[in-house]
């Protein structure tokens, strides 16, 4: 009794994250985390010069006001085929596989420009309903991706933090290559663990799963009572009710 007691009164150490961490000890982060397109994904691109015919020559959906329109739903949406390119207007086939957002407008804006096509383009690529998703202890499940980087604990925040019950130690990261579908372990509640793997940075497409803890395991069964919960205590403290009664009764007799 006094061991469960003990037990059930020590710190837990599984809740708190990148423990091993030292204040004001720089971690080494990695340097290429970017969105990098790959076949699937779609994105809007605007070209938009002085010029309005340009405009509408360059640009899936046309603006007669001459004015760069707003919001990415406004904008035509371009999607990734199996070679990696996307077909733009006049320009024809574009490699993009691999390239992050900054890198397509460049790559568009030069062969504007070195064809003669358009002299001041500018060009704005933004992601199109492209997403991740967190499953398990956490909360809501779908998240847009509308910046170039995303790192597994911005992922974890955007989606409302973990709940208490989250099995921080062992996330799992399921992330799509060629393929196959690749599972990744990381403990949250280690630096090193968290910056050193690499799912660090999310992509497009990947599940983080939130496995729940052993807490929340027991208490999903029938006969989950634990040391943590209610009913535990209550079955201790009848069963010692139950004890002392049949004790008194039997010296009684």
């Amino acid at each position: 009794m006094s061991a469960v007691i003990l037990t059930s009164c020590k710190t837990p150490r599984d809740i708190a994250y990148l423990q091993d961490a030292i204040e004001n000890v720089p971690i080494q982060t990695q340097t290429d985390g970017n969105i990098r397109f790959q076949p699937g994904d779609k994105l809007s691109i605007f070209v938009h010069s002085r010029d309005p015919q340009l405009m509408n020559l360059f640009n899936l959906t046309g603006n007669s006001g001459g004015g760069m329109m707003s919001g990415s739903s406004t904008r035509g949406a371009y999607t990734v085929d199996n070679k990696g390119e996307i077909d733009f207007p006049v320009l024809g086939p574009i490699k993009i596989q691999g390239f992050t957002r900054n890198e397509v407008a460049i790559t568009i804006k030069n062969e504007l420009m070195s064809r003669s096509l358009c002299n001041d383009p500018v060009v704005t690529v933004e992601f199109y309903n492209m997403n991740f998703y967190v499953l398990g202890e956490s909360g809501r499940g779908e998240h847009s991706i509308t910046k170039d980087k995303i790192t597994l604990l911005e992922a974890v925040s955007l989606s409302g933090d973990l709940n208490i019950d989250g099995l921080r130690k062992n996330i799992m990261v399921l992330r799509q290559e060629g393929d196959h579908q690749i599972p990744y372990r990381v403990d949250l509640t280690s630096a090193n663990s968290v910056y050193n793997s690499p799912v660090y940075y999310i992509r497009q497409n990947d599940v983080v799963y939130v496995e729940p803890n052993d807490k929340a395991k027991r208490g999903s069964t029938v006969m989950g009572s634990s040391a943590y919960t209610p009913s535990f205590w209550l079955g201790m403290f009848s069963a010692g009710v139950s004890t002392y009664l049949l004790i008194e009764n039997l010296i009684k007799k």
